[in-house]
């Protein structure tokens, strides 16, 4: 659930986010990315992620999500590199951890 600031209720279903499709469905549809999501994207590690969801995720599906990362990533590093990183980037730059 997510509440709003004006105690608007948004339901999110995360079954999506855990299917077994290892492809972006509409990669034409990310045109931009935040630096800082993308700065996280790019520092998950896969075996801390599957150690962290075992309990929910299976082998598979934990798979999954890591090969649709490396994807989105691939993606956006391709339109950086074709369009100039002001035209896909937006937000603050990242702190160093």
């Amino acid at each position: 659930m997510l509440i709003t600031a004006d105690w608007k209720l948004w339901m999110i279903d995360f079954t999506r986010a855990f299917r077994l499709s290892k492809e972006l469905k509409y990669p034409a549809d990310l045109p931009q990315i935040d630096r800082a999501l993308l700065a996280r994207l790019r520092a998950l590690d896969g075996a801390r992620m599957r150690t962290a969801t075992a309990h929910c995720l299976s082998p598979f599906e934990a798979e999954a999500v890591m090969t649709r990362r490396d994807a989105l990533v691939a993606h956006f590093d391709r339109l950086v590199k074709e369009k100039g990183g002001g035209a896909v980037l937006y937000g603050a730059e990242p702190k160093a951890p």
